[in-house]
């Protein structure tokens, strides 16, 4: 039954709007990018997006979607560091990639970046790479210098990266803020994805259409994929003495196969060749860590509640975007710790210790921008 349900969910997580084709391609030499093509002839006017840090070309899946089904032809990339780049992290090289793009792209109409991706975008206009017709800056507050294009500003009541009031205080840019979400939300909000294609739309002339609902379909998708792998782990038998080793390194497998084939329209979870190295190094350490916090009797669930703690007391005290980070960071600990809990359950402490290791040390090994 699990089985059935995972594969439903891989079905529905890939369900796209109609007529809107989806393609994986190297562009610019070295640069992993996702391309949305509308339906119908072209020429379609072009759109870059740029994505935040630790994130990928995948977490703007959703602003890609929507422009295309506007007639828009997009393009979302992985900057240097990230994703499935090959590239080191340099915040002068995002620029550049951005530039070259531009050129192998031809005329950009539309710029949509987020966060770190804006103010890549934004340096690259400053020194001449890139030249779109509009720049949609999301969770950001860009510096286009004096003869930049027309700048939107798409956030959420809850932004941490950029103070609400300081996106108010701007007056050279028009700003949509939407009620509900924060920084990592944003870019899933339907308030703030139909915003960028309405205004896409005007740029060029066209008529904005009905806003995409296929989304639901890979919501639904994505949860149905990790109950799958709940259940998969939940029901894995004892396993004959001399395979008693694999079963933690199973279920962690079962978990990360679920995310990597559900979440590909929501972020990049799958893997990549170039980020196995930091992540069999960050599953070493983790492994250290948490075998040494058992020996100092230490239970593997207060390090998801150190984290939660962390991000508590940063929020209280004002400093909301690494509240953020450390939200997630609580985030990922707690699905290891569930994990490890279901691992020793009828194998052995050892067996939740590597399980909890595993997925913690691929989780910060994929979305941790590569330095080396």
């Amino acid at each position: 039954m699990a089985l059935a349900v995972l594969a439903t969910g891989v079905a529905l997580s890939h369900r796209v709007e109609p007529g809107i084709r989806v393609e994986g391609a190297t562009l610019a030499g070295d640069t992993p990018a996702l391309r949305f093509f509308p339906a119908g002839a072209g020429p379609h006017p072009i759109a870059l997006l740029a994505h935040g840090v630790t994130a990928s070309k995948e977490t703007l899946f959703r602003f890609g979607e929507a422009l295309a089904a506007a007639g828009f032809e997009c393009t979302a990339v992985d900057l240097p560091g990230h994703g499935q780049s090959a590239r080191s992290f340099s915040w002068n090289e995002n620029a550049g990639t951005l530039g070259r793009l531009a050129r192998t792209l031809g005329s950009v109409e539309v710029f949509v970046g987020h966060s770190m991706g804006a103010f890549a975008g934004a340096q690259a206009v400053r020194e001449g790479g890139l030249s779109a017709r509009l720049f949609i800056a999301v969770g950001a507050l860009p510096n286009l210098g004096g003869h930049g294009p027309p700048l939107l500003l798409l956030a959420g009541r809850f932004e941490e990266a950029v103070p609400p009031a300081w996106l108010k205080a701007r007056t050279d840019a028009r700003l949509v803020l939407s009620p509900w979400s924060d920084h990592a939300l944003e870019l899933y909000d339907p308030t703030l994805v139909n915003a960028a294609v309405e205004a896409a739309c005007a740029l060029v002339g066209k008529t904005p259409p009905a806003a995409p609902t296929c989304w639901r379909w890979r919501l639904a998708g994505m949860v149905l994929g990790l109950l799958a792998a709940l259940g998969l782990a939940l029901g894995l038998p004892e396993l004959p003495p001399r395979l008693a080793w694999v079963r933690g390194p199973l279920i962690a497998v079962i978990a990360i196969v679920a995310v990597a084939f559900t979440t590909g329209t929501w972020f990049g979870a799958a893997p990549a060749l170039p980020r196995a190295p930091a992540q069999i190094a960050a599953m070493a350490i983790a492994l250290l860590v948490v075998i040494g916090a058992g020996k100092l009797r230490v239970p593997r669930w207060s390090f998801a509640a150190l984290a939660a703690a962390l991000a508590l007391g940063c929020a209280v005290m004002g400093v909301y975007f690494l509240a953020l980070f450390a939200s997630l960071g609580a985030l990922v600990l707690l699905a290891g710790t569930v994990l490890g809990w279901i691992a020793a359950h009828r194998g052995s402490k050892r067996d939740g210790d590597v399980a909890l290791a595993i997925l913690v040390g691929y989780a910060i090994g994929q979305w941790m921008p590569r330095i080396f």
